[in-house]
Protein backbone atom coordinates (compact mmCIF):
# COMPACT_ATOMS: atom_id res chain seq x y z
CA UNK A 1 0.00 0.00 0.00
CA UNK A 2 1.61 3.20 -0.87
CA UNK A 3 2.17 5.91 1.56
CA UNK A 4 -0.48 8.74 -0.13
CA UNK A 5 -3.04 5.69 0.98
CA UNK A 6 -1.81 4.52 4.14
CA UNK A 7 -2.12 8.56 4.90
CA UNK A 8 -5.65 8.90 3.40
CA UNK A 9 -6.80 5.78 5.46
CA UNK A 10 -5.14 7.22 8.61
CA UNK A 11 -7.10 10.59 7.77
CA UNK A 12 -10.56 8.81 7.66
CA UNK A 13 -10.04 6.32 10.39
CA UNK A 14 -9.92 9.88 12.86
CA UNK A 15 -12.36 11.71 11.27
CA UNK A 16 -14.78 8.74 11.85
CA UNK A 17 -13.47 8.21 15.41
CA UNK A 18 -13.88 11.56 16.20
CA UNK A 19 -17.53 11.82 14.75
CA UNK A 20 -18.17 9.19 17.14
CA UNK A 21 -17.00 10.93 20.35
CA UNK A 22 -20.00 11.98 22.45
CA UNK A 23 -20.34 15.88 22.74
CA UNK A 24 -19.58 17.93 25.18
CA UNK A 25 -22.87 19.02 26.70
CA UNK A 26 -23.88 22.10 28.93
CA UNK A 27 -25.93 21.12 32.28
CA UNK A 28 -29.39 20.20 32.16
CA UNK A 29 -31.99 21.62 34.72
CA UNK A 30 -31.61 18.37 36.54
CA UNK A 31 -27.64 19.14 36.98
CA UNK A 32 -28.21 22.87 37.53
CA UNK A 33 -30.72 22.18 40.26
CA UNK A 34 -28.49 19.51 42.03
CA UNK A 35 -25.69 23.00 41.38
CA UNK A 36 -28.17 25.63 43.17
CA UNK A 37 -28.63 23.55 45.99
CA UNK A 38 -25.63 22.50 46.94
CA UNK A 39 -24.71 25.93 46.33
CA UNK A 40 -27.26 27.53 48.28
CA UNK A 41 -25.70 25.23 50.71
CA UNK A 42 -22.37 25.36 50.34
CA UNK A 43 -22.63 29.85 50.41
CA UNK A 44 -23.71 32.16 53.03
CA UNK A 45 -26.92 33.17 54.25
CA UNK A 46 -26.78 36.63 51.91
CA UNK A 47 -26.63 33.97 48.94
CA UNK A 48 -29.40 31.70 49.95
CA UNK A 49 -32.21 32.72 48.87
CA UNK A 50 -31.23 33.48 45.02
CA UNK A 51 -29.90 29.95 45.14
CA UNK A 52 -32.67 28.27 46.66
CA UNK A 53 -34.79 29.98 44.08
CA UNK A 54 -32.69 28.84 41.25
CA UNK A 55 -32.56 25.54 42.44
CA UNK A 56 -36.75 24.98 42.90
CA UNK A 57 -37.23 26.89 39.45
CA UNK A 58 -34.61 24.02 37.11
CA UNK A 59 -36.44 20.86 39.35
CA UNK A 60 -39.22 22.44 38.12
CA UNK A 61 -38.12 23.04 34.76
CA UNK A 62 -36.58 19.42 34.44
CA UNK A 63 -39.77 17.76 35.86
CA UNK A 64 -41.70 19.28 33.10
CA UNK A 65 -39.56 17.85 30.25
CA UNK A 66 -38.37 14.71 32.10
CA UNK A 67 -41.23 14.01 34.45
CA UNK A 68 -40.47 14.17 37.78
CA UNK A 69 -39.14 11.11 39.12
CA UNK A 70 -36.75 10.86 36.17
CA UNK A 71 -35.92 14.93 36.96
CA UNK A 72 -35.05 14.03 40.89
CA UNK A 73 -32.81 11.10 39.80
CA UNK A 74 -30.89 12.75 37.20
CA UNK A 75 -30.51 15.52 40.01
CA UNK A 76 -29.71 13.22 42.62
CA UNK A 77 -26.71 11.36 40.30
CA UNK A 78 -25.25 14.73 39.27
CA UNK A 79 -25.65 15.72 43.77
CA UNK A 80 -23.20 12.77 44.25
CA UNK A 81 -21.43 13.72 41.43
CA UNK A 82 -20.60 17.01 42.36
CA UNK A 83 -20.14 16.15 46.06
CA UNK A 84 -17.04 14.27 44.31
CA UNK A 85 -15.64 17.29 42.40
CA UNK A 86 -15.91 19.22 45.83
CA UNK A 87 -14.00 16.46 47.47
CA UNK A 88 -16.91 15.99 49.98
CA UNK A 89 -15.98 19.50 51.55
CA UNK A 90 -18.08 22.41 51.34
CA UNK A 91 -15.35 24.88 51.74
CA UNK A 92 -14.51 23.83 48.07
CA UNK A 93 -18.00 24.74 46.64
CA UNK A 94 -15.86 27.37 44.29
CA UNK A 95 -15.60 24.17 42.35
CA UNK A 96 -18.27 23.95 41.70
CA UNK A 97 -19.24 27.58 41.04
CA UNK A 98 -16.65 27.58 38.52
CA UNK A 99 -17.87 24.85 36.79
CA UNK A 100 -21.43 25.31 36.60
CA UNK A 101 -22.45 29.25 37.83
CA UNK A 102 -22.27 30.59 34.64
CA UNK A 103 -23.86 27.97 32.38
CA UNK A 104 -26.55 27.25 34.76
CA UNK A 105 -27.24 30.79 34.87
CA UNK A 106 -28.04 31.17 31.49
CA UNK A 107 -30.19 28.35 31.08
CA UNK A 108 -32.55 29.30 33.75
CA UNK A 109 -32.42 33.29 32.06
CA UNK A 110 -32.87 31.66 29.19
CA UNK A 111 -36.15 29.65 30.34
CA UNK A 112 -37.67 32.86 31.84
CA UNK A 113 -36.17 32.80 35.51
CA UNK A 114 -35.48 36.06 36.87
CA UNK A 115 -34.17 36.44 40.90
CA UNK A 116 -35.20 40.14 41.66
Amino acid sequence: MSRSRIFALSLWCAASAAESLPAVESPGFATCAAYYFLAARGHGVQDYDRLYSSGEFSLNEAAKRHGKPSAESKMGDASSIMMKEMHQDWRQVAILDTKYASECRALAQEAGFRYE
